[in-house]
Order: C-alpha cells, then sequence, then structure tokens
C-alpha cells in the first residue's frame, strides 16, 4: 500500500528527503526473517508502505503525531532481532528505523547506571561499561541486541542473569514517546535529577512499559533508557589473538582474566542437572550458569562447517553405551573480588557437584579452551546463534517461568511431545530438543527454560508439522497446559495470526482486557502497530 502524497511529504519534511523512502527493494528488506515462512507461509511479512531514519526524539514525535493525522500505523526497529520486529498488522503502516539513535550517553560507574539510546548494542555498552569496572547484563541472542529492545520492549533472558538479575528488573527509567506524540519520562528522569530509578511516588509504570513479553513497539518509542550495571573484576581491556594462518573467526583472548574461573561439569541424568542449577543459585556463587559444555567454544568458518560438528556431536551422544559416563553437561563460571573469596566459591560449588552426583569434566583443566568458552557466554555468545541458522529456521516450543522442580516436569512434557516429530522427520533429529539457557535471579526461586528444535521452512511437511506442534503447545487443555502461554510470548506471538492474548484471556483472570484497556489509554487513534501486541479491541 502506498501513502497518500501529502502524507509522505508531510514525513519528508520531518526526516528530510535522505532519510525515508518507498523503495520497493528497501521496503522488502525490513520484512524478511526467519519465521515468517512459518507464520505467513511465505519468504516476506507485510511490506511497510515507507521506511524512516529519525535523528532524534523531536523528529520521532513529529512523525507520531503526523501518523495521528493521517491515520498511518507505525513501528520502532532496533537491533531487529525475531519476527516479531518487523511484523505489522496492516499495510499502512511504517517502519521508523532508530539506527541513527546510537549513543551511550552516559556510564555513571559511582551509581553503577548507564543511559544508552536504541541503536547502542550489549555487546558495545559492555566494552565501554568495563572501562570503569562494570559489566551490563546480556541476553542470550548474540551480541548485536539493542540495550533499550532487550530491557524495555521484548522478552529475553542472558546467561548472566544469576549475577545481574533479570533484564526487566535493570529498567531504571526511560524516555518515552506515547503513540499520541507526547514524551513520559520515568522515575527519576522526569524530574531531572538523575537516571537512577525508573519509579517514584505512587504506582510503577516499568509493569506497563514492558510486562513480561514487551510490547514490542506497539504502545510508542523509547528514545533513552537507563539500565543498571554490575561490578566487573576483569581487564579493563582485552586483546584477540590468533595462530598464524586462522581466520579471523578463530580469534580468542589469551587466557581467562584473572578473578573469574570457569568449569564444565557432568550429571548422570537432567534431574542430577536442574538440582544443581538450583542450589548454585541458591549459594549465590556464579557469575554464568548455563546447561550445556565446551561445545560452544568450537569455532568454524561457517554455518556448514558448524552443521557438520553438530551432527558429529549428535550422533556420538545418540550412539553412546548406557554405561558411559554422565553426559548431561553444566557450564558454571565463578567471579570473586579477591582471592579469597574465590576460593570460598570454589570449595561451594565443588561441594555442590558433589551432593548432586555430578563430575568435573577434564576441559575445566584447558585454560584456552574455558577463556573462549567464557567470553562466549560473557560477551559475544556467537556459536549458538550461529547454530540456530542452519539449514532452518529454530522454534522454541513450550517454554517457561517457573521454579526447579516445574521446570523438570515442563522439560519432561516437552520432550513427550516433540519426541514424534522427530521420529516422523519433521523436525532435524538432534537426539532431543536443546535446553537452551534456563537463568533466572536465582535458581532456588524461579528459572526461565526454553526447549528449542530446528525444522525446515522450505518443506512443506516439515512447516506443517511444527505448525501442528505449536498448536499442540498453545492449546490451553493441551498438554503442555499453562507453560504454553509464553511459548510465543518471546518468538512468534504475532496476535492478528496466533492469538495469543484473545484465546488464553479467559483462562488467565482476562488479562487481556486489562491490555486492551491500556492500548486504548496510551493510543487513543490505535497508530502504534499492535501486531506483536494487542489491539484495544479485538478484529
Amino acid at each position: 500500500m502506498e501513502l497518500t502524497r501529502d502524507a509522505y511529504r508531510t514525513l519528508e519534511d520531518i526526516v528530510g528527503s535522505d532519510h525515508i523512502t518507498e523503495e520497493p527493494a528497501i521496503r522488502d528488506s525490513y520484512n524478511q526473517v526467519w519465521g515468517n515462512k512459518l507464520v505467513y507461509g511465505e519468504k516476506w511479512s507485510i511490506r511497510p508502505a515507507a521506511v524512516l531514519l529519525p535523528a532524534g526524539t523531536e523528529e520521532i514525535q513529529a512523525i507520531v503525531r503526523a501518523c495521528n493525522k493521517y491515520k498511518i500505523m507505525f513501528k520502532p526497529f532496533s537491533s531487529g532481532f525475531e519476527i516479531v520486529a518487523t511484523a505489522l498488522a496492516s499495510e499502512n503502516g511504517i517502519i521508523l528505523d532508530l539506527r541513527r539513535l546510537d549513543r551511550i550517553l552516559e556510564i555513571d560507574a559511582k551509581n553503577m547506571h548507564a543511559v544508552v539510546e536504541p541503536y547502542v548494542s550489549i555487546y558495545r555498552l559492555q566494552m565501554e561499561a568495563a572501562k570503569f569496572g562494570c559489566y551490563a547484563s546480556n541476553i542470550g541472542c548474540g551480541p548485536s541486541a539493542g540495550v533499550v529492545a532487550a530491557s524495555c520492549c521484548h522478552f529475553g533472558s542472558g546467561h548472566t542473569a544469576c549475577f545481574t538479575g533479570g533484564l526487566d528488573r535493570n529498567v531504571l527509567g526511560c524516555e518515552w514517546v506515547l503513540p499520541t506524540g507526547d514524551v513520559l519520562k520515568l522515575g527519576t528522569s522526569g524530574t531531572g535529577t538523575g537516571w537512577f530509578s525508573a519509579d517514584g511516588p505512587g504506582l510503577s509504570l516499568r509493569g506497563i512499559l514492558r510486562g513480561h513479553s514487551g510490547a514490542n513497539g506497539g504502545h510508542g518509542v523509547i528514545t533513552k533508557a537507563s539500565v543498571k550495571l554490575y561490578p566487573w573484576y576483569g581487564p579493563r581491556e582485552w586483546a584477540q589473538v590468533r595462530d598464524p594462518g586462522q581466520l579471523p573467526i578463530h580469534r580468542h583472548p589469551s587466557g581467562m582474566p584473572d578473578n573469574y574461573k570457569s568449569f564444565v561439569v557432568s550429571f548422570p541424568d537432567e534431574d542430577k542437572r536442574f538440582d544443581a542449577m538450583r542450589e548454585v543459585g541458591s549459594a549465590e556463587i556464579a557469575f554464568i550458569i548455563h546447561p550445556g559444555g565446551a561445545e560452544f567454544a568450537r569455532r568454524v568458518e561457517g554455518n556448514d562447517a558448524l552443521w557438520e560438528v553438530m551432527q558429529a556431536v549428535m550422533k556420538m551422544a545418540r550412539e553412546m553405551p548406557p554405561s558411559a559416563p554422565p553426559r548431561e553437561n553444566l557450564t558454571v563460571m565463578l567471579c570473586a573480588s579477591s582471592g579469597r573469596e574465590m576460593a570460598y566459591r570454589e570449595i561451594c560449588l565443588k561441594k555442590i557437584v558433589e551432593r548432586c552426583s555430578g563430575i568435573l569434566d577434564p576441559v575445566s583443566e584447558n585454560d584456552m579452551t574455558m577463556a573462549a568458552l567464557f567470553y562466549s557466554y560473557c560477551y559475544s555468545y556467537d556459536m549458538p546463534v550461529g547454530a540456530f541458522r542452519l539449514t532452518g529456521d529454530f522454534f522454541i516450543s513450550p517454554c517457561a517461568d517457573a521454579t526447579q522442580d516445574m521446570m523438570k516436569n515442563q522439560r519432561k512434557v516437552a520432550l513427550e511431545m516433540i519426541m514424534p516429530y522427530f521420529k516422523n522427520g519433521a523436525l532435524f533429529d538432534l537426539g532431543k530438543p536443546w535446553l537452551f539457557h534456563p537463568v533466572a535471579e536465582n535458581y532456588s526461586v524461579g528459572t526461565h527454560l526454553e526447549n528449542c528444535y530446528q525444522y525446515d521452512p522450505f518443506d512443506d511437511f516439515s512447516r506443517e508439522q511444527t505448525r501442528k506442534l505449536v498448536g499442540e503447545t498453545i492449546d490451553p487443555k493441551g498438554k503442555a497446559g499453562r507453560f504454553g502461554v509464553p511459548a510465543l510470548g518471546g518468538g512468534l506471538q504475532i496476535e492478528p495470526h496466533t492469538h495469543i492474548h484473545q484465546e488464553w484471556g479467559p483462562y488467565y483472570d482476562n488479562y487481556d482486557m486489562w491490555q486492551r484497556k491500556i492500548k486504548a489509554m496510551l493510543d487513543p487513534n490505535g497508530v502504534g502497530d499492535w501486531s506483536a501486541y494487542i489491539p484495544a479491541v479485538f478484529p
């Protein structure tokens, strides 16, 4: 759909002719992401009517007001991970690409927070924060994920959450352009006294800002955000090295930083591994806890090579005799401000490992391997993300947030649901779904768990069967039960197609009714794209 000439000229006057386009080829580049074939049945989703690159808050306000005048829907876009970033509910919708808002505005080491614009990646903030002895919470989807998107707008968890807390807890304020064009500043940022708190007298607005899974651009544009920082005990800067003749991707740090140690532990079964995660979390000794071992430290040239490595690893796991040593791995990384503190934490870890029938993997003694693994989890997290982009798309079904004991049961239910699809060839047979970054602020209180598998988006049978599995997962009366709701909450929840809120609201105290009231209050003219959020009135 094309914008009217009057509307286009108004938007062009706001951002300038160099920062707006309705060129079809460019517009199409914003709606081609993994997951489209599964949800839409084709390579592209709805093409935006135009793409704009605003330069700042005032331009965004003017654009939003123009959208209200001309009845155009808008959606902000930053790091662009997952299908929710580009989905549109209407052809009469525009994308606001926020790449020009890319500044780190402040790093306050004394008060432990940073203020950033939407296009600042978590990796970039971490690199700068390290120079001040600080560290920003990460998210398990790669180094280019945006700080603002992860903290304020979307859904996710990261490997350091047992040390840094959940991403939603780290929001200390924001500048928020509402769908009316008005600006709202949360907490102390709105009083001119600094960015140290998102809350003030009265009710907190952080729940309305992001809730559990975020509004995904459905209720305005976050133009600045303050996020909490944590201590970093490692070097302020470090070099990457590689052996002569190796490709650049094979670069790695020269060793583990002082005040950090990494361990890979093997357990006889998943239940023991969950028990160990809970105990390590209760002891509050870990910097990173992640299911899996040193396989994520492998660095290969590209997807084809990585696919071969993964197939070999899975084949070896499937052919392992019953009498083989335990193989449910867990990576635990410790940090400490002193040698004495590290010694205490290491003793605690080894006691927990012994109590949960685990054994330390010999790879833990390989400093170079553990260093590569440490920096992969801590900063770049490049290998698992590369694994998702192999010959097919990946999907998460079901996922959930709950206690460790509930997660044990959820994992068993997930395996029961998914294994038939491995057997009939619809999903890539990798032995069983990956157990993907179950992290929480404290493992004894709660865990985030994702069951990941791969399907072939270009194969009709694979797509059809994956849709069937998704349907079973989100069926309120299905095996997944309450775990089905968030199964799409951070991934492929496209409300016009999946109707998650519409179908699940009545089972959860009609929460959708209150969400729709909030949407109507913030967006009286319905111009904020609701495809990955909720409309004021269901069509």
